[in-house]
């Protein structure tokens, strides 16, 4: 039951890095039609992979030594990630050697796992259709290297779409738009076919360059509405199902009592012949509240009661790119801003988010407060043929809050950087053999040191924890 209730806890996270993206499995490979009758069309899709991946580097970094005796966490330490939910810094499954390197190879899924989507189609005229999808998706690997858990699938979307010379509008559970361009061009350009960064040692699939520049939007329920392109230019508009923080603690941001607009415009254009040219600029908003408590004690008395107050934030994000397809080329570059939305996938939570419980060390309370992020990813790809050439780079970047700034038992996470390249080649429509390294570095800001005897801050800090790990990725995809 225990290897149940974990796996069922990696939901939210199967959202972040399970592919089959709206963009990706409809460009990849066609449908394939089984029904044709009065306007009626059933067809289905999919695609399945496996990919030997080998580790090396650094394990999880230790604390910096203060040599003032203080003892500090470094940020991601103790977090889920062991339950295949990814946060900051890459702990392995307790692979770590002596001196704290890794070494370890795995059979694990792509960037992509195993997808099976099915969709009824209704056309009532040339303009005018009406489209239900729903996709089943899981993973080759089971959770923590236990052969007998179970690998449970879920339905990860499950939407309808009507389209006519009035535009579009979708209904259901689908990918959000925060971060969709930086996320098109990994899935397109990148990792497509196969795997980067592992999000995690315990329970794929992989990440690509997520958390490393590229913010995943994630999968919500939702509503948008989708204008008519004029000239290759569409405005994208709609409302999600709110996320909160911590639903179990009313002092953090446990109440959204709105839903969550996201939204984008999109120029689409072709250059030339054959050559393609697509801009997408995306934002999010959302209100958060909590309760706030706070002691206060009566100077005569010395009575201590506690008053609570109610305290409302907002989490939000701008994002944007563009890519470019001029004959075997194809570039692609991105970039994020927001606060309370992490490194990773959008508007989650982490230890990133905000100085929560997750984050609190002994004897000091957590703010609440929401941190800013930002990132920016590069990719360019050569195409010859079946043949397909890639690199790529990408940083997701920190902001300190002013307490992280005098918390002696905390070191911030401060920079996710990644370097990639790959070889993919297709053998026929349906078959691509691919081969990818990745370069994944980790750095956190440091310890501040704070004087023993004033317990206040000096300005100095202790040296930054660092790790270095490499991957080395080559499997096969088989998709339809």
């Amino acid at each position: 039951m225990n290897i149940l209730n974990k796996l069922k806890s990696t939901g939210a996270y199967f959202g972040l890095c399970l592919a089959g993206s709206l963009f990706w499995t409809r460009t990849a490979a066609a449908e394939v039609t089984l029904v044709e009758k009065d306007g009626w069309s059933f067809s289905f899709d999919g695609r399945v992979n496996a990919f030997l991946s080998t580790g090396f580097g650094d394990d999880f970094p230790l604390p910096t030594p203060d040599p003032s005796g203080g003892m500090h966490k470094v940020m991601g330490f103790g977090s889920q990630s062991g339950a295949g939910i990814p946060d900051v810094g890459w702990p392995s499954s307790s692979q770590t050697k002596q001196d704290n390197k890794l070494f370890a190879t795995r059979v694990r899924s792509g960037l992509f796992g195993n997808i099976l989507g099915f969709a009824l189609t209704r056309k009532f005229d040339e303009t005018n259709s009406i489209r239900g999808y729903v996709s089943i998706w899981s993973t080759i690997e089971t959770l923590g290297r236990d052969k007998w858990a179970p690998v449970i699938a879920e339905a990860r979307e499950g939407y309808f779409t009507a389209t006519g010379s009035w535009g579009s509008a979708t209904a259901g559970r689908m990918l959000g738009w925060l971060g969709r361009t930086s996320y098109e061009i990994d899935a397109m350009y990148g990792h497509g076919y196969g795997l980067g960064l592992p999000c995690t040692d315990a329970l794929g699939p992989a990440c690509g360059h997520i958390g490393t520049g590229v913010l995943m939007p994630g999968y919500s329920a939702g509503v948008y509405y989708s204008t008519p392109s004029l000239s290759g230019l569409r405005i994208h508009a709609g409302v999600f199902d709110p996320v909160v923080f911590n639903p179990s603690n009313p002092q953090d941001w446990s109440r959204a009592g709105f839903v969550r607009p996201e939204g984008a415009i999109t120029f689409d254009s072709p250059l030339g012949s054959g050559g393609k040219l697509k801009i997408g600029v995306e934002g999010l908003y959302q209100s958060l509240s909590r309760t706030n408590q706070t002691t206060i004690t009566d100077p005569g008395t010395g009575v201590m009661t506690t008053q609570s107050s109610d305290e409302s934030t907002s989490i939000w994000g701008v994002s944007g790119g563009a890519r470019v397809e001029v004959g075997p080329l194809r570039l692609g570059a991105s970039g994020y801003h927001g606060r309370g939305i992490g490194i990773g996938y959008a508007a989650q939570r982490t230890s990133v988010t905000s100085d929560s419980d997750a984050t609190a060390t002994a004897g000091l309370s957590p703010t609440y407060e929401l941190r800013t992020s930002s990132g920016f990813y590069g990719q360019a790809a050569l195409m010859f043929g079946g043949l397909h050439l890639t690199v790529g780079y990408g940083q997701g970047i920190v902001d300190q809050l002013d307490t992280d700034k005098v918390n002696p038992r905390l070191s911030v996470i401060h920079t996710q950087t990644g370097i990639s390249a790959a070889v993919y080649y297709h053998v026929s429509d349906s078959v691509v053999l691919g081969l990818d390294y990745f370069h994944y570095t980790g750095s956190w800001y440091g310890a501040p040191i704070v004087d023993p005897m004033t317990m206040q801050a000096t300005g100095d800090k202790l040296a930054g924890e660092k790790q270095d790990l490499n991957f080395v990725n080559v499997g096969v995809t088989y998709h339809w």
